[in-house]
C-alpha cells in the first residue's frame, strides 16, 4: 500500500490557490454559526483538485462490489482449537467496501492526517461561498469521510463504532472538526450543512460512516463534476444491498439510516421514501419495498468496516500484531503484514468468489431499468440511464 500527498488542492483558471493555516486565535473559537455555508456561486470557476484524496483511497480501499442479496451464509471462520470467532457475523457481512486499516504504518498515518488539516484549512484560504454547489457538496463529503478514515485510522484497533467514544461524546457528535477556526461534528455536517442546504436525498449516501451497515466508501474522491454520478451508484449500491432493504413477513424492513434523514427527505411518509427507493431499485429489491405497510427497521451493523474486524494491526518490521486477548484466542506470535488472519481471508475468498459468479452470469456492468411509482400528478417514467448505468439529465436541486 502506498499513496503520496504531493499536489495543491485548489485549482482555478487563472491560478493556484495556495492553503493557509488559519491563525490560532481563530482555532480558539467554539461558536457554531451555520450559516456562513449557506451561500454558493453557480458561475464560479474554481475547481478543487482531489487527486490526493484519490491517491489515499486507492491505497485504503478494498473493492467488495455489488451485493449478491444473500445473507451471510454459515458461520464466518473460527480460529482452529477455540470457539472465538474474530469474524462479522451479521447477515450483511460480505457487504460495503472495506479499508485496509490494519495494515497502516506510522507514516502513512501521517500522511492522512496532514491531508486532514489541509482540507480543514481550505476554507481560509478561499472562501466557500465562492464555489458552486456541486463543488461545495464534494468538498463536505470528502471531508466528512476523511475525518472519518483519520479517527479510525488513529483509533484502531476498534471493532464497533457504535461504543466508540471520543472525550466521553459519541464520534458522530464530538466536535472534532476544525474548519477555519469553528468546530464542527460529522453530524453538523451531515444535517446541519448538506442536509439543510441541498434538497436531494441522494446526499445521504455520500456519508461513509465507518461501520458496514453504512453507505459503501469509494476507492475515489467525489468531486464537484461527477458528485452526482457518484452519488447515483452508491445509492443504487445501498438500495440493492440487504442492509439497505430486504424482505420481512408482512411488508419490507428497510436501514436505521433512513429514519436518521426522515424530517429533512421524508416528510410524507412512507410515500416519500417508497418513491426514492424506487428510483434505484434493481428488479429484487423493487419487488420487495412494494405498497405495503409502513415498514420496520433492520439492524444496524456497526462492525467496523475494514478486512479483519479491528483485531489487530501491522506493527514493527512488517508483522501482524493481535493486541488484547491474543493468548486466549490462540493467536499468540507475529503474522506478517501481507498474510491476513483466517477469518478476513474467508471474507476475500468470498468476495472473489461473488466476482466470479457475476461474471458467468452476465451480471457484472449489467444495467436494470425499471418504472417508478406515478404520483397523484401524473405519470412519472422510468429513469433514462446510459451505458455505464447513470441517469440522462440528471439535475440536482439545492
Amino acid at each position: 500500500m502506498s499513496f503520496s500527498r504531493s499536489r495543491s488542492l485548489v485549482t482555478t483558471s487563472l491560478a493556484a490557490v495556495f492553503l493557509a493555516i488559519a491563525p490560532a486565535s481563530a482555532m480558539a473559537q467554539e461558536t457554531t454559526d451555520f450559516s456562513r455555508y449557506e451561500a454558493f456561486d453557480e458561475d464560479s470557476n474554481i475547481r478543487i483538485d482531489y487527486t490526493a484524496f484519490d491517491d489515499i483511497l486507492g491505497g485504503l480501499v478494498f473493492e467488495v462490489g455489488r451485493s449478491d442479496r444473500m445473507p451471510g451464509r454459515g458461520g464466518a471462520a473460527v480460529r482452529t482449537g477455540t470457539r472465538i470467532n474474530l469474524a462479522n457475523t451479521s447477515r450483511y457481512r460480505y457487504e460495503a467496501n472495506r479499508i485496509v486499516l490494519h495494515a497502516l504504518n506510522d507514516e502513512q498515518r501521517d500522511v492522512i492526517s496532514a491531508y486532514r488539516q489541509e482540507l480543514e484549512s481550505l476554507p481560509a484560504a478561499v472562501d466557500l461561498s465562492r464555489l458552486s454547489s456541486n463543488e461545495q457538496l464534494a468538498y463536505w463529503l470528502n471531508l466528512h469521510n476523511l475525518v472519518v478514515i483519520d479517527e479510525l485510522a488513529r483509533e484502531y484497533p476498534i471493532s464497533n463504532l457504535n461504543r466508540w467514544r471520543i472525550d466521553g461524546v459519541p464520534y458522530a457528535d464530538a466536535k472534532i472538526i476544525n474548519v477555519n477556526g469553528q468546530r464542527l461534528s460529522l453530524n453538523d455536517i451531515r444535517f446541519n450543512i448538506v442536509g439543510a442546504n441541498w434538497d436531494d436525498s441522494r446526499v445521504m449516501y455520500g456519508f461513509f460512516s465507518g461501520a458496514v451497515g453504512g453507505p459503501t466508501l469509494q476507492g475515489e474522491a467525489f468531486t464537484g463534476a461527477r458528485v452526482w454520478s457518484e452519488l447515483n451508484a452508491n445509492a443504487r449500491e445501498f438500495v440493492n444491498s440487504l442492509r439497505g432493504v430486504e424482505d420481512a413477513r408482512f411488508g419490507f424492513r428497510i436501514s436505521p439510516m433512513f429514519e436518521e434523514w426522515r424530517d429533512i427527505y421524508f416528510a410524507d411518509w412512507p410515500q416519500d421514501l417508497r418513491l426514492h427507493l424506487n428510483a434505484f431499485a434493481e428488479t429484487q429489491a423493487g419487488q420487495t419495498i412494494g405498497a405495503g405497510s409502513e415498514p420496520n427497521f433492520l439492524r444496524y451493523d456497526w462492525s467496523v468496516a475494514d478486512l479483519t474486524n479491528g483485531v489487530g494491526q501491522c506493527g514493527g518490521a512488517g508483522t501482524f500484531n493481535v493486541q488484547s486477548s491474543s493468548n486466549e484466542m490462540g493467536l499468540t506470535g507475529q503474522r506478517p503484514c501481507g498474510t491476513l488472519p483466517a477469518h478476513a481471508q474467508e471474507f476475500v475468498g468470498v468476495v472473489f468468489e461473488r466476482r466470479l459468479e457475476f461474471l458467468r452470469s452476465g451480471r457484472m456492468g449489467s444495467v436494470t431499468i425499471r418504472d417508478i411509482e406515478t404520483d397523484d400528478e401524473g405519470e412519472r417514467p422510468g429513469r433514462r440511464v446510459d451505458l455505464n448505468g447513470e441517469e440522462i439529465d440528471d439535475e440536482p436541486s439545492r
